[in-house]
C-alpha cells in the first residue's frame, strides 16, 4: 500500500489558505474598501508648496476653493449621468455629487499668493513660501583688525 507524503501537512493549509482568500473576494467590504473621493498629493520645494487633487470628470466651473483661517478648502461636484430608466448597471463605483476637502496649511506660506490652475482633471496649488521661511544663507565675516 503506497500513501502520499505531505510534508508539513501543506495540502491542508493550502486549502484553509485558498478558502481565505475565497472569503476575502466574496466579502462586499472587503471589495469597495473606502478611498479618498479626490485623491491628493502635497510637496515641497525652497520656494513653494503645491498641492495637487485629481477630480476626474469634473468640470472647472464646478471647483471651488477657499482660504479663511488657514484653512484651505476644496469643493467640486460631478452631476450623474441622465437616467433614461432602461440602463442596468453591472458595476457602479464613480462617485456622483459634491465632494470637500480641507487641508490646514502651514504658517510659512504667503496663501494670499497662491495660484490655482486646473488641467486634465487635476486641481494644482502653488502657495508661494513667506520670505521669512525660505532658506538662505549668511554670510560668516571675519573681524577685522584694528
Amino acid at each position: 500500500m503506497m500513501t502520499l507524503w505531505r510534508p508539513f501537512g501543506l495540502d491542508s493549509s493550502l486549502r484553509g489558505l485558498d478558502r481565505e482568500v475565497e472569503r476575502l473576494f466574496q466579502d462586499k467590504t472587503f471589495a469597495h474598501r473606502a478611498r479618498p473621493e479626490a485623491p491628493a498629493e502635497v510637496f515641497e520645494n525652497d520656494d513653494s508648496i503645491t498641492l495637487r487633487v485629481d477630480l476626474p470628470g469634473v468640470n472647472q466651473s464646478d471647483v471651488q476653493v477657499g482660504v479663511e483661517n488657514n484653512v484651505l478648502t476644496i469643493k467640486a461636484s460631478r452631476a450623474a449621468p441622465a437616467d433614461d430608466g432602461r440602463t442596468v448597471y453591472h458595476l457602479a463605483e464613480r462617485g456622483y455629487g459634491e465632494v470637500t476637502r480641507t487641508f490646514r496649511l502651514p504658517g510659512r506660506v504667503a496663501s494670499e499668493s497662491a495660484e490655482a490652475s486646473y488641467e486634465d482633471g487635476v486641481l494644482s496649488i502653488r502657495f508661494p513660501k513667506r520670505a521669512e521661511a525660505k532658506p538662505r544663507t549668511i554670510e560668516v565675516k571675519g573681524r577685522t583688525a584694528s
